[in-house]
């Protein structure tokens, strides 16, 4: 009986849900990435809509649209008593979300940005060198309960890496692959290909800032500005080319 009534009582939310206009999705958009994140010419409804992610910068003074998004509830959520939902871009599957009294899952997520947009909400002076590229991320499987500590893989790709500060030169390929149980990351960065050579490893205790050490090497005429722009976290080593990354600074 108790399962008949959860069942009746996600219907009703589900018929509530698809009354509600498409524009409440900017707002949870908003409120979920600190206003990183905007939904625009949303259309439709919570049940069946569409618009356009668009990323503030870090002033907070303009937004750059770059990725259309679709969404549709996802009915089969239903029988698990969970509200969900699939998202697309022009017609590329880009994962699913799924929410119940146990937390919110993510599924299947594959999403790509250009790094000048993905990076632009972020304050730090490293995130505002034009970087360029393209990023991928992934999750397969990423699940967070109601306190917050989060369980699950992620993989971000970083391919055609290059700055604007350094016209025609590129650093490569760049993989960062992020491990989460209960809350707690551990991440690890390597060189996938490219002149520029980078590597790492890090953690990110449940509430605590993150930490990472690593290095990275390669043209020392190309990395003889990276001290700057990394704004003390890069180091040199005494040997030309190489430097010390840590984060924090040290």
């Amino acid at each position: 009986m108790l399962r008949k009534l959860l069942i009746f009582a996600l219907l009703a939310l589900a018929l509530l849900v698809a009354k509600a206009p498409a524009r409440l999705v900017d707002g949870l958009v908003a409120h979920a990435t600190d206003g990183g994140l905007r939904l625009q010419q949303a259309e439709g409804s919570l049940w069946h809509g569409r618009g356009v992610l668009a990323s503030r910068d870090a002033g907070g003074r303009s937004l750059t649209p770059w990725l259309p998004l679709a969404w549709d509830l996802d009915t089969a959520a239903l029988g698990r008593l969970a509200l969900g939902w699939t998202f697309s871009s022009s017609g590329s599957p880009l994962g699913a979300v799924e929410a119940s009294p146990g937390g919110v899952s993510v599924r299947r997520l594959a999403l790509h940005a250009p790094a000048d947009t993905a990076l632009a909400s972020i304050p730090h002076p490293a995130a505002r060198a034009g970087w360029q590229g393209d990023l991928t991320v992934e999750a397969p499987d990423w699940h967070c309960p109601p306190d917050g500590r989060c369980t699950g893989n992620a993989r971000l790709l970083w391919r055609g890496a290059r700055s604007a500060l350094f016209p025609g030169r590129q650093f490569g390929d760049y993989e960062l692959r992020v491990v989460a149980r209960a809350g707690d990351l551990n991440f690890q960065l390597a060189t996938l290909a490219g002149a520029i050579q980078a590597s790492g490893q890090g953690q990110a205790p449940y509430g605590k800032p993150p930490r990472f050490d690593g290095r990275i090497g390669g043209d020392p005429e190309l990395l003889s500005r990276l001290p700057a722009i990394a704004a003390g976290a890069a180091r040199p080593t005494g040997q030309p080319g190489q430097f010390d990354l840590h984060w924090p600074p040290r």
